[in-house]
């Protein structure tokens, strides 16, 4: 058992002795194996094949350390060979043995080479760009590597980078005569064939006069331009004219090698010369090999600016250096895990002379490239270094950078996403932001002050967009100057030139840097122009002329009826006194015993009398009461006649007194814009091709179409040219014109002008913003500064600065919606009233009072200084309510003394003179004459009166 083991361990230590034997053995082979590897250059590359030398150099180290060593064998090719000459110099190339074959470039107009080594078995690999594949060219081309960008990739990242940008209108401009141009913009392509009107399309030609194409695109902000290095100069050069190259317009360059233009020569010498650049190459990794060279001419590194005199370095130098080190990466990792088969066989171009034989492990190694990642390596220039099944590289970033500067801006990678890059080292040009305006208070209007005192530059204007830029400039940190626009137009777009005026056109045609005023953002400017978050919100309203406030006169408290009315009311009270009189005599039931204690009564006597009649009559239609009502059927009808009509008199007056006592009733009927055109008296319109005449002429809502006919078919026109036009015809018309306008200015000329109102709700919510060209960075720091300025109340205070008018004492109009509160203006004249009426009254008391002094004066003998001086402090002694009788009082005051006085005063009336008769009182039957009998008959009477009193 135990030499069975003894057996089985001697065997294991043989194996490993030979496998070590083994190994040996092919280590001192590979040490000193040498690989060759072929490579096709032109005659004008002599750059590349430096490059190719210097990598493959680089690659085989110091020769102590060579395990194997890359031979090169270069082939150099001229502008005219064909496809024979490059498949002799092809088989060559794979008779000598290559592993490998590196080009040609995209000079070479034929895939011969990709043929021979597909055929053979030799991995072929290029560096350059190349035609698209087409699906039956693929099998063709199985062991071909491109290590240059897919078109297709490269495609997708321009169409990200221009949407990140923001462009929603550009121009694509490339070369007709570049065969591959349509396939790396395929994707910008085809959203000209979605929105034809947004996007448009120019192709230019070498030796072709550029100047006709840029024509056509005059006034394009946005340009995605295609073209080779060599003739980006001369493009932009003929642009200039055109305005393309102005200080808002932006060009993005797609070609990857357009570091090698110097464009940096081309603002040096042209001061206008100010068009936003940026460019498009591959990220590089930021270690770069000792012996390889920056791109171009100038370049900075770590905020660090270098200069060197050396060729400048093109992307196919590094892209060289990425397929040499693909390659001997790949072929380290064959060798390590297949050894004895590295070895390359002698093969032939004529596979049938070869027996049909190729070299396998050629397939291994393409596969083995394919699947190489470049992620995070240092061995490659380029990152994300990876292959599709077919060879076409996928997988790279995309670095957008200033090409005047060199400096990188944001970095796109494979998913789509594009990084913002943070470069404080780029200084610009310090700029004075030119700042279109229009005059229009309360926002730009001249200062009468500044001009006076000759001053000139921003210290001449005043106005709230004055103070907003001065705020806005402060936070942010930038010089500015105002231009007011010639034409006072805000913007409108001209159909039949296709040009903007006004404010917008200052911008669109570089001639601004930014637009302030009561510019309202519209969907039509944001074609043209980009807005900033807005400063300030409204609406649309109507001004309507407004007549001056007119003191109430003393008699407003009578205005709820008509003159007339009140002359009928007064004689209605006279007609219904008199007849209620008439009435009240003729009926038997209105007579009353005087004494209803004397069942046998000489006299009746009637109540309803004048005074009375009257009292009670006034009485009803004032809602007062009276102590004494009729009692006949006939009487009561016609009382009861009465008070329906009091009642209604009375409650309509009442109804009506508190509107008749307001400021106004609110001139006329019209409350809204649906009101303002339902009529055709009252004549209104607006801003001809300002931002409510589009809101108009655009809605689909009936008010507003009905509206905007109207002002259309009105003559002479209902439009103006500006708001101030408007308000002067508003108060020149007084009523019989209105306005459309908005809410902020209207409420501006309202506080300044006590004859203007505003009618009804506003409508059509609009916003206030400043205007910038498409694209400008110093947009979201203009942004950031109005919403700083919102959250701090200053945009608030800014308004209530140039709105409110401190000296204004314009008459507070009330709301028609509240319960009005009545003051002493409109109610004096009821006081007045009252006290006239009190002053009446106290004018008859006193004269009676004098009267009535005089008869005591007379009638107890005293002065009349006496009289008065007893009565007048009897009067005042306000606490005693009793008054005694003393003999010789007036027959005036016995109307008011007791029973017991009156009936002594009768005991003097013969009872032969008592008679009934109808219509007259007691005292006037005591004052009729007396007969002859009179004493003995006033005797018998008096008894008999006694005798009743004592029965009571």
């Amino acid at each position: 058992m135990f030499g069975g083991n003894s057996r089985a361990a001697g065997m294991w230590h043989h194996m490993v002795l030979l496998s070590c034997i083994w190994s040996a053995f092919f280590v001192c082979h590979s040490r000193g194996q040498q690989i060759n590897i072929g490579a096709f250059f032109y005659d004008d590359e002599l750059e590349l094949e430096k490059e190719f030398m210097e990598v493959v150099n680089a690659i085989n180290g110091p020769e102590s350390e060579q395990t194997h060593r890359f031979n090169p064998l270069i082939k150099r090719l001229k502008p005219e060979d064909g496809s024979v000459t490059m498949q002799e110099q092809a088989c060559d190339l794979i008779d000598n043995g290559v592993a490998a074959i590196f080009g040609p470039s995209s000079k070479a107009a034929s895939d011969i080479v990709a043929l021979v080594c597909n055929n053979t078995g030799i991995p072929h690999i290029e560096f350059d760009v190349s035609d698209e594949e087409h699906q039956e060219e693929k099998p063709n081309h199985q062991l071909t590597l491109n290590l240059y960008p897919s078109q297709v990739i490269l495609s997708k990242a321009y169409a990200d980078i221009v949407q990140n940008f923001g462009w929603r209108k550009f121009t694509i401009v490339y070369d007709a005569d570049d065969a591959k141009a349509a396939a790396r913009l395929q994707d910008l392509l085809q959203l000209r064939e979605v929105h034809n009107d947004v996007v448009r399309v120019r192709k230019f030609q070498k030796d072709d006069d550029y100047r006709v194409m840029w024509k056509s695109i005059r006034g394009e902000r946005r340009v995605v331009l295609d073209c080779p290095p060599g003739m980006l100069v001369e493009l932009l050069n003929s642009s200039s004219e055109f305005g393309l190259t102005g200080q808002f317009n932006h060009i993005f360059l797609t070609n990857l090698e357009t570091y090698t233009d110097h464009l940096e020569e081309l603002s040096a010498d042209n001061e206008t010369f100010a068009v936003n650049i940026t460019a498009a190459r591959l990220l590089l990794n930021p270690d770069t090999p000792a012996y390889s060279q920056p791109y171009g001419y100038v370049t900075q590194r770590e905020n660090i600016v270098y200069e060197s005199n050396e060729s400048e370095r093109t992307l196919l130098h590094d892209l060289i250096h990425d397929a040499l080190h693909l390659f001997a990466q790949s072929w380290r990792n064959a060798s390590f895990f297949y050894p004895d088969k590295m070895e390359v066989p002698r093969i032939t171009c004529d596979f049938a002379a070869s027996g049909g034989r190729t070299w396998a492990m050629g397939r291994y190694l393409t596969r083995l490239m394919k699947g190489t990642s470049g992620v995070n390596s240092t061995n490659f220039r380029t990152s994300s270094l990876q292959f599709d099944k077919d060879g076409q590289r996928i997988t790279f970033n995309i670095e957008v950078y200033d090409p005047l500067d060199g400096i990188g801006i944001a970095i796109w990678d494979p998913r789509g996403q594009i990084t913002q890059l943070n470069v404080d080292a780029k200084v610009q040009k310090k700029i004075i932001y030119r700042v279109a305006t229009r005059i229009g208070p309360p926002y730009f209007s001249v200062d009468e002050t500044a001009a006076e005192l000759n001053l000139t530059g921003n210290a001449l204007y005043k106005g709230y967009a004055v103070d907003l830029i001065a705020a806005i400039a402060k936070e942010v940190g930038f010089e500015y100057i105002f231009v007011p626009v010639a034409d006072q137009q805000y913007g409108k777009l001209d159909k039949d030139t296709k040009q903007w005026n006004g404010i917008i056109g200052e911008i669109v045609n570089n001639d601004a840097h930014m637009g302030i005023c009561d510019l309202t953002i519209t969907q039509a400017r944001k074609t043209a122009v980009d807005f900033t978050v807005p400063f300030m919100q409204l609406g649309v309203n109507i001004l309507a002329y407004k007549s001056p406030h007119e003191e109430k006169s003393l008699d407003a408290y009578l205005e709820p009826f008509g003159g007339e009315v009140w002359i009928w009311i007064l004689i209605s009270v006279f007609v219904v006194t008199f007849l209620k009189t008439i009435v009240a005599r003729i009926s038997k039931m209105d007579w009353e015993n005087p004494h209803p204690c004397n069942r046998d009564p000489e006299v009746l006597e009637n109540q309803w009398h004048i005074h009375n009649t009257g009292w009670l009559t006034v009485a009803s239609i004032m809602t007062a009461g009276c102590d004494i009502l009729p009692r006949s059927p006939q009487v009561r009808m016609f009382e009861a006649t009465w008070w329906i009509f009091a009642i209604i008199i009375a409650n309509s007056y009442t109804a009506n007194l508190a509107a008749f006592l307001t400021s106004s009733k609110m001139e006329g009927s019209i409350a809204n814009l649906k009101d303002l055109s339902g009529q055709k008296k009252v004549k209104f319109g607006t801003i001809y091709g300002g931002s409510t005449y589009n809101l108009l002429a655009e809605s689909n809502e009936t008010v507003y179409r009905l509206a905007f006919n109207l002002m259309n078919n009105d003559d002479p026109s209902a439009y103006t040219k500006d708001n101030t036009e408007g308000v002067e015809r508003v108060k020149k018309n007084q009523g019989n014109y209105m306005f459309l306008m908005e809410t902020t200015t209207l409420e501006y000329h309202c506080e300044q002008n006590c004859d203007l109102r505003s009618v009804g709700e506003k409508f059509g919510e609009k916003h206030y913003a400043i205007a910038v060209p498409f694209g400008a960075e110093y947009r979201s720091n203009l942004s950031v500064a109005i919403l700083h300025l919102s959250e701090r109340g200053d945009l608030y205070s800014l308004k209530q600065r140039w709105w409110k008018n401190p000296n204004a004492s314009c008459f507070e109009e009330p709301d028609p919606n509240a319960t009005p509160d009545m003051n002493f203006e409109e109610l004096r004249g009821i006081f007045y009233t009252l006290y006239v009426g009190i002053l009446i009254a106290f004018l008859i008391g006193i004269t009676e009072f004098l009267v009535y002094v005089q008869q005591v004066a007379l009638e107890e003998k005293l002065t009349l200084k006496a009289a008065f001086n007893k009565e007048i402090r009897f009067v005042l002694c306000v606490w005693n309510n009793k008054k005694p009788i003393v003999a010789g009082t007036p027959v005036s005051s016995l109307r008011t003394t007791p029973r017991r006085s009156l009936d002594k005063s009768l005991e003097r009336t013969p009872k032969s003179s008592r008679r009934i008769v109808i219509g007259r009182s007691s005292e006037e039957m005591r004052e009729m004459p007396q007969g002859s009998g009179s004493g003995s008959s006033s005797a018998t009477n008096n008894t008999k009166l006694e005798q009743q009193e004592e029965r009571f």
